[in-house]
């Protein structure tokens, strides 16, 4: 009896065994990200008013949506600066529509919200991009941006351009604020320090701030962002659509969401984002930092 082989009855056993635990793990995987949001409403994230991007994808990684009165990260190779900056203005563009539309209301504390008619955009340049990348306003203008509401802050050094972002963001009244760094790498702990300050500067005067330029892998920011221009196939058949910029979004991280990738185009004429093709990863699997696209953006509003 020695030699004979394990019972039909025990091979089925441990099939059935290895099958359960295969269900398992699926089913642990899901409770995984299902508590991952419940911990999000517990934590307030999901109560933090948000922007809706129109995506319903991207909101939902968003976990609704773009969090106002936060710090967000929005990165890119400085050769596709203008993509950043052009994905900068057309959410700028949606946070003006959103909020002339709707005075949001926030459950944690009182925030005093800017008025969406005379409230200024605050954006402090790069200082080394001499004349590449610079804002210009019969381009600001085409992607639905009121260049009157547009207040350019000049600052000496990145250094003193990343100081000042605190300062500016304790003032109220203000629609955004927008930030360029092109200085020298800072350390984990530089960011975190910047970021905590800056999150609670942001959270008590309800102003939104995007941070350009800084490296994807510092921490601490709502949402952290590579963007890079992609082609207008569109334009193709329809040469009128090349004021539609195109980009591909990277989303590394949201705090309360989860990384997404997606090719968006811009439209200034309804003030909305569209997805073009778009794919979703799970926050266990790798971002990749390029998507080996290098085609220059069709339209790159002159900056």
């Amino acid at each position: 009896m020695c030699g004979m082989s394990q019972p039909i009855s025990s091979v089925k056993a441990t099939g059935l065994k290895i099958y359960n635990q295969q269900i398992y793990n699926r089913k642990k995987e899901s409770d995984l990200t299902r508590l991952r949001h419940e911990l999000a409403v517990v934590d307030g994230y999901d109560r933090r008013v948000r922007l809706p991007l129109g995506i319903d994808s991207l909101d939902r990684a968003l976990a609704g949506g773009l969090a106002l009165g936060r710090v967000h990260l929005l990165s890119g190779a400085m050769q596709t600066h203008g993509a950043v900056s052009g994905f900068t203005i057309a959410l700028l563009c949606m946070l003006q529509d959103y909020l002339s539309v709707k005075k949001p209301t926030n459950n944690i504390q009182s925030i005093n919200y800017p008025n969406q008619d005379t409230s200024p955009i605050i954006w402090c340049p790069a200082s080394q991009r001499g004349g590449a990348g610079m804002l210009y306003g019969h381009g600001l203008a085409a992607a639905g941006l009121d260049p009157a509401r547009l207040l350019i802050v000049d600052t000496p050094s990145p250094s003193r351009r990343l100081a000042a972002l605190d300062d500016i963001l304790r003032t109220e009244g203000l629609t955004a604020v927008v930030i360029e760094y092109d200085g020298l790498q800072k350390s984990v702990d530089y960011w975190m320090r910047l970021t905590r300050r800056a999150q609670l500067a942001a959270e008590q005067s309800g102003t939104t701030a995007f941070l350009l330029g800084a490296p994807i892998t510092a921490s601490g920011f709502e949402t952290a962002w590579q963007i890079k221009p992609a082609p207008n196939f569109a334009m193709q058949s329809n040469p009128a659509l090349v004021l539609n910029s195109v980009w591909d979004l990277t989303l590394h991280r949201a705090r309360g969401g989860r990384p997404h990738i997606c090719r968006v185009s811009w439209h200034a004429d309804s003030t909305s984002l569209q997805a073009i093709d778009q794919t979703d990863i799970s926050s266990d699997t790798p971002v990749k930092a390029d998507l080996d696209i290098h085609v220059p953006a069709i339209y790159t509003l002159a900056i």
